[in-house]
């Protein structure tokens, strides 16, 4: 893929904040398969060890000071810490700010490299009609509240700010599969209870396989894009969306008379990522291909127990909060 390219003054040099996670497995993933060179820098939160043979640093990403003596060893910053999720993000709201806004305003007034942010579509919140960059904001959640926030830190530096659609499918092998997103947690029910419940339908929502993502940034750590894209490859009415699971996994689509809890609906617009050559991909992992990786590994045992707790943002971080470990 033909890009143009910065100059850089020294070899590049990744720092991936946060790399242990769910989405970071991919990206360390394709930072290794494109010779990169880079270090992991991560508190483990989500994860009872990291095992992937790459360079490592253990480390808070509210511990400044250490950040600060790290930083400038690195020329690009791939920046995924976060406390994920609006259930998660509810549950210790000081620690919410604290990790996914208080910490990026920080990097913008002290790193001077390139940066690429993980940001979320949620900051849309409720729309009826297509939504794109230009869109006002509508966030729902206080995730979605911080991301917007942190999103106004680096509005003028060199970064380039991805707001990511709805994650799905599986990363590495030694990351944390996470089951509480929309696709994976969906076709883990069709799976093990042969039915699939879906609440409301019409609301849309964007979605992008988690291989995907990861490609796009380090895809584009030496482009010259810059500022806020929406990134995604399909939306899809959550009703269709159990269609595909249930044509997959071959359990009954059942659909119930209550109300859909969540007041998310947004179809956006990914014009300016496509025009960018954003989303030019080896392979584009379609919403069939999440579906049946997922399938795989429960119908094949290979996740021992679907809804254990550590699959769950929401409930990992219940845990370790009420046990004292979180701060």
């Amino acid at each position: 893929m033909q890009q143009k390219t910065l100059v850089e003054e020294r070899p590049i040099r990744v720092l991936v904040v946060g790399g242990a996670g769910y989405i970071g497995g991919s990206v360390t993933d394709f930072l290794i398969q494109r010779n990169i060179s880079f270090s992991v820098y991560d508190s483990l939160l989500y994860e009872q060890h990291y095992l992937k043979p790459v360079d490592f640093i253990y480390g808070d990403i509210r511990d400044t000071k250490k950040l600060k003596d790290i930083l400038p060893d690195y020329t690009h910053v791939i920046w995924l810490a976060a406390i994920v999720g609006d259930a998660a993000c509810r549950v210790y709201p000081q620690l919410t700010k604290a990790v996914n806004q208080d910490t990026v305003e920080w990097l913008s007034q002290n790193y001077n490299g390139r940066i690429i942010f993980a940001s979320t579509c949620s900051v849309y919140g409720q729309n009826d009609h297509e939504v794109n960059e230009e869109s006002d904001l509508n966030p729902l959640s206080l995730y979605a509240e911080t991301k917007a926030h942190a999103e106004s830190f680096l509005i003028n530096k060199n970064a380039l700010i991805f707001r990511l659609g709805t994650v799905f499918g599986y990363s590495d092998t030694y990351s944390r599969l996470r089951m509480d997103l929309a696709v994976n947690y969906m076709t883990a029910n069709a799976v093990l209870k042969g039915t699939l419940k879906i609440f409301g339908g019409s609301q849309w929502r964007p979605l992008m396989h988690v291989r995907n993502i990861a490609e796009a940034i380090v895809d584009n750590l030496q482009t010259a894009h810059v500022g806020i894209y929406n990134l995604a490859t399909f939306n899809y009415q959550i009703k269709s969306l159990g269609e595909e699971i249930a044509r997959i996994t071959g359990c009954v689509a059942e659909y119930a008379d209550e109300k859909f809890q969540d007041n998310r609906n947004y179809h956006v617009s990914t014009s300016k990522a496509n025009s960018a050559g954003i989303l030019k991909f080896e392979k584009v992992y379609t919403v069939a291909d999440g579906v049946q990786q997922i399938y795989d590994l429960i119908s094949s045992h290979r996740i021992k127990y679907a809804e254990n707790d550590v699959y769950f943002n929401e409930r990992h971080v219940t845990n370790l909060y009420h046990n004292g470990e979180l701060i």
